[in-house]
């Protein structure tokens, strides 16, 4: 029952600590993103206490929305999150299952490539990344757009850019790297069908 897993999850966790490195690194970031990165680690370092084959976790960083903010603010919170993956992902080697992991970016919406005169606005298309100790990493998947100019095909204004590159693309190689077998895709991606290109399996993704 879920009770009976929210009581395991308390029992297994309960004031454990982390590698000595990890507390430290996390301890000297303090931030909302770093907290939800030491939570999962510390989810995840009892693994075999609660049983778990193989889990998923959704951290969430706001204040993107940068309708008045200057690119430096932008560049400051990016700081933040990388710094964050950093302890989250050296913790992860130091558990020894870097290569069991994916981390994924997402969200909901882009940003104009045009500024507002303080800042930018809602826009379609924007660019991601995927981390892990499995993941072929060093490339650039998609379609760059060949013409960023108002006139530009993929441009509807205001340097709003429709992607080139659907999420069932990506989340395609990761569900199959997750377990998901070939006929049961449609249920988990029920939109896959509906773009036929950009879609990249797990021997595109992983090494």
């Amino acid at each position: 029952s879920a009770i009976g897993r929210k009581n395991l999850l308390e029992t297994a966790i309960g004031d454990s600590q982390l590698h000595a490195a990890t507390e430290a690194c996390f301890a000297a970031l303090e931030t909302p993103i770093a907290n939800q990165f030491k939570q999962v680690a510390r989810i995840m370092a009892q693994r075999n206490s609660l049983q778990s084959k193989r889990d998923a976790f959704y951290i969430q960083d706001g204040s993107y929305d940068a309708h008045s903010d200057s690119f430096f603010g932008t560049a400051g919170k990016l700081s933040l999150v990388n710094a964050a993956l950093k302890c989250f992902v050296d913790d992860m080697k130091i558990q020894g299952i870097w290569d069991s992991v994916t981390v994924m970016s997402a969200s909901e919406f882009g940003r104009t490539l045009t500024s507002n005169g303080a800042g930018t606005d809602h826009a379609w298309g924007g660019n991601h990344f995927i981390a892990g100790g499995s993941v072929a990493g060093g490339k650039i998947h998609g379609e760059y757009p060949n013409d960023l100019t108002e006139a530009g095909p993929l441009n509807i204004g205001r340097g709003r850019v429709i992607p080139t590159t659907s999420w069932e693309g990506v989340w395609k190689g990761v569900a199959e790297w997750f377990g998901v077998e070939h006929e049961n895709m449609d249920s988990v991606l029920p939109n896959l069908s509906n773009f036929p290109k950009n879609i990249f399996g797990k021997t595109d993704l992983y090494k």
